[in-house]
């Protein structure tokens, strides 16, 4: 007998128990303070959301709010905090975990799990991955951004039997909320998917100029603001959990100079010829990870919670074992570290990690010196294969 639809959407219920109770593990422990039983979260992030939607209601000034945490995202992504405005907190709380856990199990499915295996991976990611966990404890937005640009790029098993909207949208729309996945949009198009690119520039074009048509003023100062190098949190560079090239160098040299800005935008070229040629090898799914990890590296200020990217990573090395030795297994343990993020034991704050050790700067620089070394020997395999492939092709014109 042929399944219901209705027996489809609870065998998916079902699968997602598991990973919900984790997310709601994690949405109400992984932040100081917050405990399971009562329910009392400390969401620090979605309360921003929040607060920025109902000052957009107001007719406030949404980057200008004194002794609060600041509100650093494009004035798009405003628009988006009004409808959460209209819940409770605790509302608020549990149905952006749904959202997420669906999230997660959305790129999971898209990488070829399903079943018992989707809904164990789901869970063990949750419980286990520093980043989503702590994207969810912070009521963070960082696992909708990555999900965006893997449903909209990647190939693999879909839901739909077809697309809703041409690929490219929802990755132009993402960058429009924030900017970093404007890296995938970029290897897509040199990769040869000029369409998709386009798509996505424009999209994030008309998503951006909506937001100058409502909020018109806000605009205007987070678009200058940024244009002259104030992404509104500039003062946290070398905090020990900024894992970025540009953190690096401050915790090394101790400032964030031009000499950082060079490297950074070195690792930008780096990993964007990575992913172009790998998805010239036919290693598209690989060629997306790397993209987004280098929109993280290259970026001035990347959070350690910020790396869902390495939930990806991880299951697609895992599962493809015709990926060479040398990027798989340092790929791997690239992925493990970030995963367990043992630099956030270290001491942090008030410029402390200036007084680092050169122990303690390894352990907390080690992880993005292992991406970036991973982008090199994908760039390395990227490059082999074709110069073998080129090699073949002329013995064979000969």
């Amino acid at each position: 007998m042929k399944p219901t639809r209705l027996t489809k959407i609870g065998h998916v219920l079902l699968l997602a128990i598991g990973p919900m109770l984790a997310a709601l593990w994690a949405g109400a422990t992984t932040i100081p303070g917050g405990v399971f039983e009562p329910w009392d979260p400390a969401m620090i992030d979605l309360d921003v959301y929040r607060r920025t939607g109902q000052l957009l209601l107001a007719g406030g000034d949404i980057y200008n709010v004194p002794g609060q945490l600041p509100w650093i995202y494009p004035p798009f992504a405003a628009l988006l905090t009004v409808p959460w405005t209209i819940l409770g907190t605790t509302g608020a709380e549990v149905i952006w975990l749904a959202m997420n856990v669906a999230a997660v199990m959305a790129m999971l499915f898209r990488l070829g799990l399903s079943g018992w295996q989707l809904s164990l991976a789901a869970t063990a990611a949750i419980w286990l991955v520093e980043p989503v966990r702590e994207t969810l404890g912070f009521g963070q937005l960082g696992i909708l951004l990555v999900t965006a640009a893997v449903l909209d790029s990647m190939p693999g098993p879909r839901v739909f039997a077809r697309r809703l909207l041409p690929e490219g949208w929802l990755t132009g729309l993402a960058t429009a909320v924030k900017l970093t996945p404007a890296v995938v949009a970029m290897a897509n198009f040199f990769a040869g998917k000029r369409k998709e690119g386009i798509i996505s520039f424009v999209t994030f074009l008309a998503a951006t100029g909506l937001a100058f048509v409502l909020l018109p003023g806000q605009s205007w100062l987070y678009w200058t603001r940024l244009i002259a190098g104030d992404s509104g949190i500039n003062s946290g560079i070398l905090f020990k959990t900024n894992q970025s090239v540009m953190g690096v160098w401050s915790r090394l040299f101790g400032e964030a100079s031009r000499g950082g800005l060079v490297v950074s935008a070195l690792v930008l070229v780096i990993g964007v010829t990575a992913a172009v040629l790998v998805h010239r090898q036919g290693e598209l799914a690989l060629a997306v990870c790397l993209a987004g990890l280098t929109s993280l590296l290259a970026s001035p200020i990347s959070w350690s919670h910020h790396y869902v990217w390495i939930l990806p990573l991880a299951v697609l090395l895992l599962k493809n074992v015709g990926l060479p030795l040398y990027v798989r297994l340092p790929g791997l343990f690239y992925a493990v570290w970030t995963a367990y993020a043992p630099f956030k034991q270290l001491p942090g704050g008030d410029k402390v990690e200036l007084t680092y050790g050169p122990f303690s700067q390894l352990v907390d620089n080690i992880g993005v010196v292992a991406g970036v070394a991973l982008l090199v020997l994908c760039l390395v395999m990227g490059w082999t294969t074709a110069r073998v492939a080129s090699e073949g092709q002329k013995k064979y014109a000969h």
